[in-house]
């Protein structure tokens, strides 16, 4: 109940070492978390988290303001530019989004190594669903690890999304990467991200997206990552609101 635990004093449920133990919000890293034990940094979110909550209401301020994207090639490269400059870029590039336009939002900040992989293969099975042969033949050059790592970690799901994709009716397809999660650099921007006003901005680019490119949206599909998932909701209705059409 919010009145019983803001009338009583942090003394009162953590001992003064407790209290003077526990990290400022700004030196909270993720990469401090990930060096804990799951107990002991589920127990410091929860100490954290009761502070945030003392005579305190907390409103979510962060707001990325140019986020970078990617655009991954079947040869391995990629094409790289902010939001506010990606669809010039993507005028340049011959045939784009004649079939299926995937856009996927991370949502994870790319510091951690565990991330970037789980990011990585996320990107290479939609490149796998849309450019199976080139895939095939590039793996090696956009993926460094090694195919023994590749057959040693690869999971069932993963297996499974494989089988699907040689079996799916769409194999022509492009890739957009919404890099949301690089920009979430520390606990503090994670937690205070706003998701409605970051998910409008995003929802604006796409229509300006549909718009410049002449792409119908049937054609556009939103993926999200962690809170990326949050944000591609968001991005979705405001592309609805402006537009009277779902993606």
């Amino acid at each position: 109940d919010n009145t019983v635990s803001q009338a009583l004093k942090p003394s009162q449920w953590l001992s003064v070492q407790e209290l003077q133990s526990i990290p400022a919000v700004d030196e909270l890293t993720l990469e401090r978390l990930e060096n804990m034990s799951l107990e002991k940094g589920a127990e410091l979110l929860q100490q954290v988290y009761h502070l945030s909550q003392i005579n305190h209401d907390v409103e979510p301020n962060f707001v990325p303001s140019n986020i970078q994207v990617y655009v991954p090639k079947p040869n391995g490269d990629k094409i790289v530019a902010p939001i506010s400059e990606m669809i010039q870029r993507l005028k340049q590039k011959q045939n784009f989004g004649q079939d299926e336009v995937t856009i996927i939002v991370t949502g994870l900040p790319q510091t951690s190594e565990t991330v970037k992989k789980a990011t990585r293969k996320l990107v290479q099975a939609y490149m796998q669903r849309y450019n199976l042969q080139q895939q095939q033949q590039q793996a090696q050059k956009y993926n460094s690890e090694s195919e023994e790592d590749n057959k040693r970690q690869r999971t069932s799901s993963e297996e499974d999304y494989s089988e699907q994709a040689k079996n799916a009716n769409t194999n022509t397809g492009d890739i957009i990467v919404i890099d949301l999660g690089s920009t979430l650099t520390n606990y503090k921007r994670y937690a205070m991200l706003d998701i409605e006003k970051t998910g409008a901005k995003i929802g604006k680019w796409i229509v300006e997206l549909t718009s410049e490119l002449q792409l119908p949206h049937e054609t556009i599909h939103m993926i999200g990552q962690n809170v990326g998932a949050h944000v591609a909701g968001a991005a979705a209705n405001e592309f609805t609101r402006l537009t009277g059409h779902k993606l």
